[in-house]
């Protein structure tokens, strides 16, 4: 199975109409930083009285839903990737300006009922971003010229990351500011606003036009995919990395709220200073990827693998914690967007052949979400049962958060060795065939 061709502009073409590319990934950024992604979902659902077991639930929704992509994959290429992206990425919208009820189903019906308006809230909006994003994936891969990929999700994390900057710096102030859920449901409006900018930012982007696939042909080509040992070691070391930022993403704000003792408004500062760590970091991570290949990703597991440690030593309930937060959060800020680069660099232009991209990438998002949802799933029946562990091992305190931290040093340890095994791989064997469409 091939996919639909691919578009017959050429690289200048391509470059040219990058910034609406730009653009709506600013606006998106926006979005996400302010409802479902990042710290401030995670604070509205502890404000809400949410356990921990139950935040885990709600999270591992998003990353889960990305199973979706294997079977609806082909339908999605038939219709074409750049229609069902608009239709989901636009109804999604609508139903993330649905949590602005959250407050009055809290006062309606309690914390039970609360918990599953917002459930039902996150699957709904789940469902549609992994049908969407089935089709951003070979849709990027098409319109980006694969020589200066590096540089391109160099430059377009920079701008995403100012965007999300902005973005937490006014949800610091209002969290500050307000107090209560409506602080969140604030925060929660404006993100739909920059939401509907962004879906409008995605027309004029080319490409994504219909194709002619069949569904038997594209399950004969998902298992021809997986005979690719390229493929298959890459997604097992992601499987680790992921289920570790995972728990770094879903579960070190309430660390940082309930056994460093920051309040709301610095955990959000702390998110803030990563990302202007990224913005500047972010062109020096996809200009060296560009030149080294996957050598640069070493560097980053092992950064990855150290922030546990850092904030397993951060002083408790002390004047300087937020000080020594500050410089892990550096640390963890360029490692991330590190990674990100890093990795899509590799994924697109060392593991899928681009004629190949639909059921490669279909793999792909359906792998990471479900290796993503086991992260906050495990994590918070975790954290709830050691909610009573506390103690001192030589000069590092141990608490609820200490085996959840230990597991995902051991998850980024594995995911090293894995990586090694895997450019070992891509050494002995050739890169998959980019074809030039000009080229008959």
């Amino acid at each position: 199975m091939t996919d639909s061709p691919v578009t017959t502009m050429s690289d200048a073409e391509k470059v040219r109409r990058l910034p609406w590319y730009y653009a709506h990934s600013a606006s998106n950024a926006v979005f996400s930083a302010l409802t479902w992604f990042g710290p401030v979902f995670v604070l509205f659902l502890n404000e809400l009285g949410l356990p921990k077991t139950r935040i885990g639930i709600v999270l591992s929704l998003l990353p889960f839903s990305g199973i979706l992509a294997l079977f609806v994959a082909p339908t999605i290429a038939r219709f074409g990737v750049k229609r069902v992206f608009i239709a989901c990425w636009g109804t999604r919208k609508l139903v993330t300006a649905g949590l602005l009820f959250t407050p009055w189903v809290l006062q309606q019906r309690g914390v039970d009922g609360a918990f599953y308006y917002v459930l039902v809230c996150m699957a709904s909006f789940a469902v549609l971003r992994a049908i969407a994003e089935t089709g951003w994936y070979p849709w990027a891969q098409e319109i980006v010229p694969a020589a200066m990929r590096g540089r391109m999700y160099g430059i377009n994390n920079i701008i995403g990351l100012l965007a999300t900057t902005t973005a937490l710096l006014a949800a610091s102030w209002i969290l500050d500011e307000l107090t209560g859920l409506s602080r969140f449901m604030m925060l929660i409006g404006l993100g739909v606003g920059a939401g509907v900018l962004c879906v409008l930012l995605a027309f004029p982007i080319p490409g994504g036009a219909p194709g002619r696939l069949r569904e038997t042909a594209h399950w004969a080509a998902m298992r021809e995919a997986l005979a690719d040992r390229r493929l298959v070691l890459y997604l097992s070391y992601t499987a680790l990395t992921m289920v570790a930022m995972q728990i770094f993403s879903a579960f070190v704000p309430l660390f940082m709220k309930e056994e460093i003792g920051l309040p709301s408004s610095r955990i959000v500062l702390l998110e803030v200073a990563g990302s202007a760590v990224g913005v500047l970091s972010s062109y020096g991570w996809g200009w060296w990827s560009d030149r080294r290949g996957t050598r640069p990703l070493r560097l980053v597991l092992l950064l990855m693998g150290l922030l546990p440690v850092l904030w397993m030593l951060l002083p408790r309930q002390h004047e300087w914690s937020f000080f020594g937060a500050l410089i892990i959060a550096f640390v963890a800020g360029a490692t991330y967007n590190g990674w990100w680069i890093t990795d899509q660099r590799m994924l697109y232009v060392d593991i899928v052949p681009e004629e190949r991209r639909t059921e490669y990438l279909a793999l792909y998002y359906a792998w990471i979400g479900l290796v993503g949802g086991c992260g906050p799933l495990i994590a918070g029946p975790l954290l709830d049962a050691s909610a009573d562990l506390q103690g001192r091992w030589w000069i590092v305190p141990i608490d609820a958060y200490t085996p959840l931290l230990v597991g995902s040093i051991l998850a980024v340890a594995s995911s090293f060795v894995l990586l090694q095994r895997l450019r070992a791989r891509l050494a002995d064997t050739p890169p998959p065939l980019q074809r030039d469409p000009h080229v008959a």
